[in-house]
């Protein structure tokens, strides 16, 4: 198999990409964050997911990112990440433009982080292994926590910014939805491919 089709190649891409996004000016990423105001520049809906408040912001998403691909990289394929990407990173974009109108600026992987938690979750039971559905439970008593009691606000400082703990219930709902709408390229559907592969043999 070749190298740039492993799933961690990928995460370096990712990573690499945001950490280049980061040392941009203040003026270039005002034309790339999530901006409520702007609602027909449409680029902000997938570019706003890469930028981060500061330093501190940043760090804590990619160490979430490897975390998530250590749990769930065997269910990842470049082609399906890219498609994940573009649809959880537009629907989120979408969901808070229509049921958080208190919120007007956005950056930050972290609603995208909860859909691939979500969706690596819904993965594992898919294929019976019964620790996504603990990790789902854990996820879902997470979202509701933030959503009764609100962030921490040492967390807030640390980044500098507000914590969108909106964008990470829309994230956790869009990840449990693509897990049964994209086709499954991870070790699920390789197996079935190799038992289809060998029976027509």
């Amino acid at each position: 198999m070749s190298l740039f089709r492993q799933p961690l190649i990928c995460l370096f891409a990712l990573a690499l990409l945001c950490l280049l996004l980061h040392l941009l000016s203040s003026a270039a990423t005002d034309w790339l964050n999530y901006q409520r105001a702007e609602p027909l520049q449409l680029w902000r809906f997938w570019t706003a997911h890469l930028l981060h408040s500061n330093f501190w912001h940043l760090a804590m998403n990619l160490a979430g990112l490897a975390v998530i691909f250590y749990l769930h990289q065997m269910h990842y394929r470049p082609k399906q990440l890219l498609q994940f990407f573009l649809l959880s990173a537009a629907l989120l974009s979408a969901a808070l433009y229509v049921f958080s109108p208190d919120i007007h600026s956005y950056v930050g992987l972290s609603g995208l982080l909860h859909a691939l938690l979500a969706f690596g979750a819904v993965r594992d039971l898919q294929q019976r292994w019964y620790s996504g559905g603990l990790i789902l439970l854990g996820l879902a008593a997470k979202v509701a926590y933030e959503q009764l009691v609100g962030a921490d606000p040492a967390l807030a400082a640390l980044i500098d910014a507000r914590v969108a703990v909106d964008a990470h219930a829309y994230g956790s709902v869009i990840g449990v939805l693509l897990a049964f709408l994209l086709p499954n390229y991870g070790a699920q559907g390789d197996s079935a491919k190799a038992e289809k592969k060998s029976g027509s043999a």
